[in-house]
């Protein structure tokens, strides 16, 4: 069974991972969508608060499993046994971030670090954007999934 993993602080989760995610799912039997938990970071919204949506965002994707890990994410690789974390890019910011971090990975963990491109629909949207608009006073609701949309408010909108 190929089992892959693939990241994120989902603060909050939006379209453009949904996205992702289901491409990721596409190359693997079994994806764990797992919710980083640092706790060295002050998050927008609290970690069970991002599980709970990102379970809800990414139900239909029946290969996924969405869970919450602290630590470091090749650790949690090994204890899933994954060959293959998978990371989204949306432009060469983070191209170039994949990069780093693959490099940083190979000292403790053999796995491979791969990449799926964000739809173009997507790749303008990003956490930070919705968080911006969410304190701007602005409706970001076309940029999150519907089934998330009044739970993030209640976090970002004050």
């Amino acid at each position: 069974m190929k089992i892959g993993v693939f990241a994120g602080s989902f603060c909050p989760v939006t379209l453009g991972h949904v996205d992702s995610i289901e491409k990721a799912a596409k190359l693997v039997d079994k994806l764990y969508v797992v919710v980083g938990v640092n706790a060295n970071k002050t998050y927008a919204i609290p970690h069970d608060a991002r599980l709970n949506m990102l379970k809800k965002a990414i139900s239909h994707v029946k290969n996924a499993e969405a869970v919450a890990f602290d630590g470091m994410m090749t650790d949690f690789c090994k204890q899933v046994r994954s060959g293959v974390m998978i990371k989204s890019i949306r432009n060469a910011l983070d191209l170039q971030s994949v990069i780093d971090l693959n490099d940083i990975n190979q000292s403790y963990w053999q796995g491979e670090t791969v990449f799926v491109v964000g739809s173009k629909q997507f790749r303008h949207i990003s956490s930070s954007l919705v968080r911006e608009l969410a304190s701007l006073g602005q409706d970001f609701s076309e940029f999150v999934p519907k089934s998330c949309y009044e739970e993030i408010k209640k976090y970002l909108v004050r």
